[in-house]
């Protein structure tokens, strides 16, 4: 069969069991991101070995499919910088912020150190630690929304500490893609002017790793620093003008080509991943008032065909049977995954100021782990520093997180906690100051008499109480204008 209709027939199976897959597991209550990456679980190695078929012998469509999946990495961290909320990002509170500081830094390290000990090199180990780093802030959104909770003061640490974090997650990335380039690699200017320096300076001679490193550091703040005020001053013109063309579709199109430019300069000017550049353009422009042009275009191409290549094609390149020999492993990453977020988290909160159930919520709503920690998997396979079982831990440890954090986090709800009464009794009288003319009777729970109800319970009696309460005002006095 020619390599066309080879990518053509491996596309008609994929995309519709990605969709398919992704249909069932949002009924079902579960990310739909887990559907996608068990498909290509399912169709992989350690399965029905999709690939390896004697239909797609010869590997030119298995090429172009993984060509096809980076597209779809870049896209996907384009659309998920022009979906950050910027306003929740300016103004997360100092608790978001230093929840998600401490949320990276433990994972990070504790990750690093324990994968090192189990006879992972210091490299691997860093990787590994990174891809533990971001918290997914969808997952985390849709279990406080399916519990009720979006308009709780966790809620707002939480989702706001896990933008922060995703960013900083990034910023990981993007050094730990550049220290990759210290193995001989010499694509990028950070790389070429060490060596160029080494040749010429005792001192860069003798310290080459400390002269790297400092040059990365260098080109990485110039890249973000140039490719963020450049791009804020010239792509609003930029669209304004390519609205003026009368070829079909000309803004996305040369929007695409502007992604793969800021991809290849964060490659070789910033020496990090591409997908940090195609993410620094995405959020520019959701600070852009003719973002509306864009992202449709990208949701579309995005969703429809690219982004589930991506997530699919990691779990082709995972084999459950690469976990054989490696189960300590995985429950070793697994329980630093759930500790590193729920410890780390859970203390930044209570250090500023939140009561220690509340920090809890905090830390359980951080464990989640999702795209970036994918993307840093996928980018170290394609290094060649993940080997089979690697990825294949990584990608089972995103899988338990998922599961696991609405779990703990509804368990969490479930503790009592005096300023949960304090807060309901705030929001009652409140609500009633605003509706009522005169004195209506107010409830006022006491901690002490709900000590034998759960939050819930005392908040639904707190909320029958009031609505009987405008009930019976309403009968008797309609509320003069």
């Amino acid at each position: 069969m020619q390599p066309a209709l080879q990518l053509a027939l491996l596309l008609a199976i994929l995309l519709p069991a990605c969709k398919i897959a992704a249909s069932l597991f949002s009924r079902l209550g579960i990310p739909p991101i887990l559907g996608e990456l068990l498909v290509g679980v399912v169709l992989g190695p350690g399965a029905l070995n999709l690939l390896h078929l004697r239909l797609f012998d010869g590997g030119q469509a298995t090429g172009a499919l993984i060509l096809l999946a980076q597209l779809g990495g870049l896209v996907l961290m384009f659309v998920a910088g022009i979906e950050t909320d910027i306003d929740r990002m300016r103004e997360a509170s100092v608790t978001a912020f230093l929840v998600a500081l401490s949320g990276v830094i433990w994972p990070f390290f504790l990750g690093a150190a324990i994968g090192h000990l189990l006879g992972l090199s210091w490299q691997t180990a860093f990787f590994l630690g990174g891809a533990l780093t971001a918290t997914s802030v969808s997952i985390s959104a849709r279990t406080l929304m399916d519990a009720g909770k979006m308009s709780s003061p966790e809620a707002t640490v939480i989702l706001g500490a896990a933008v922060i974090d995703d960013v900083m997650g990034l910023f990981v990335l993007a050094f730990l893609a550049a220290g990759s380039t210290t193995k001989g690699a010499s694509f990028g200017l950070a790389p070429m002017a060490s060596a160029w320096l080494q040749q010429r300076l005792p001192f860069a001679g003798s310290h080459p790793l400390l002269v790297l490193m400092t040059l990365i550091t260098v080109c990485v703040l110039v890249f973000f620093v140039v490719g963020y005020l450049g791009a804020q001053r010239c792509l609003d013109p930029l669209v304004l003008q390519l609205r003026k063309l009368s070829a079909n579709e000309a803004v996305p199109s040369c929007v695409l080509a502007l992604v793969l430019i800021y991809a290849i300069s964060a490659e070789w000017l910033g020496s990090v991943a591409g997908i940090t550049g195609a993410y620094l353009l995405g959020y520019v422009f959701a600070g852009s008032e003719l973002k509306a042009d864009v992202e449709r275009s990208f949701y579309a191409i995005g969703h429809g065909l690219l982004i589930p290549l991506f997530f699919v094609s990691i779990g082709l390149s995972s084999d459950y049977r690469a976990l054989a020999g490696h189960w300590t492993l995985l429950l070793a990453i697994s329980a630093v995954a759930i500790v590193s977020k729920l410890i780390g988290c859970g203390l930044a909160a209570l250090g500023s100021g939140m009561s220690w159930v509340r920090s809890v919520r905090v830390g359980c709503g951080m464990i989640s782990r999702g795209e970036v920690g994918l993307i840093v998997t996928a980018m170290g396979a394609s290094t060649g520093i993940f080997g089979r079982s690697d990825v294949a831990v990584m990608v089972a440890v995103v899988l338990l997180t998922t599961l696991v954090t609405p779990l703990l986090l509804r368990g969490a709800f479930q503790l009592k906690d005096e300023d949960d009464f304090e807060d309901a009794n705030t929001k009652l009288q409140q609500s009633l100051d605003v509706t009522s003319t005169r004195d209506v009777p107010r409830p006022v729970v006491e901690p002490d008499e709900a000590a034998d109800e759960s939050t819930e319970d005392a908040s639904y009696r707190i909320g029958l109480q009031h609505t009987r309460n405008l009930a019976a005002f309403s009968e008797t006095e309609p509320i003069s204008e």
